[in-house]
């Protein structure tokens, strides 16, 4: 069997309080993802699933533990290494899209790669084939102020693929869309697993978004659990206290 792309052992977050004892966010946690899988990691807010892709895309160190991209340690690199590494073979995908308003889509999606001091004339067929990809080619000239909530997770997608990024992380993307705007995200998601081989590990609290993956894990008490993509990805009461939580 092929090596998993991501294979994470043993994984410890940190975090200093100021007083005698740590905050442990994440505590001797264990994950592998494969070549083309879309992974769901579930869990009520505050469980660490934004701190657990923060790691697994390099943004920052972990306390202890590994983490292997295509069998290579991330964390023996140096801060610059992890840069470059995070442009080229990390595509993120946060709830608020993030793009810049005095540019226009096609600008937004060409970002990644004018980063790498690419030029705008070099890159901009890429960026017309992606939006052309997720259905927003006539949206390509438009700024973010013009775009509604999907085209804009749509164009923050698109952008996410532009340096054809081995592993794409998205952290609740569809959060501030309602069901009718997320469906179709959902629908392209698993459209670009399927037709791209793209992998995917979505942070989500939304059973919806969670049912489009081939593994939901639970995240607890700092830890993993598969569970089966047919079971509730939040326990009862975890799902009540967000409940109470909305009507507070």
């Amino acid at each position: 069997m092929d090596a998993p792309l991501l294979d994470v052992d043993g994984l410890v977050k940190e975090y200093d309080t100021g007083g005698p004892e740590p905050l442990t966010v994440l505590q001797d946690l264990d994950m592998s993802v494969r070549e083309g899988e879309i992974v769901a990691v579930a869990g009520e807010s505050g469980s660490g699933k934004s701190t657990l892709l923060h790691l697994l895309g390099a943004l920052d160190r972990p306390t202890a533990g590994t983490v292997r991209f295509r069998e290579n340690d991330l964390f023996s690199k140096s801060d610059e290494e992890l840069a470059a590494f995070r442009n080229q073979a990390i595509g993120f995908v946060f709830q608020l899209h993030h793009l810049l308003p005095e540019f226009t889509a096609l600008e937004n999606v060409a970002m990644p790669a004018l980063i790498q001091h690419r030029s705008l004339s070099e890159v901009r067929p890429r960026a017309r084939d992606l939006l052309d990809l997720l259905g927003l080619a006539d949206r390509a000239d438009h700024r973010p102020g013009t775009l509604s909530g999907g085209e804009k997770q749509r164009v923050a997608i698109a952008r996410s693929l532009m340096n054809e990024p081995a592993l794409v992380l998205m952290d609740e993307p569809t959060g501030n869309l309602d069901a009718r705007t997320a469906q179709p995200l959902h629908r392209e998601i698993e459209r670009l697993s399927q037709d791209i081989d793209q992998t995917f590990v979505l942070a989500t609290h939304d059973p919806s978004l969670a049912q489009i993956a081939e593994r939901v894990l639970r995240l607890e008490l700092g830890q993993l659990h598969e569970i089966d993509p047919a079971e509730d990805i939040m326990p009862a009461e975890a799902a009540s206290r967000g409940r109470d939580a909305d009507k507070s």
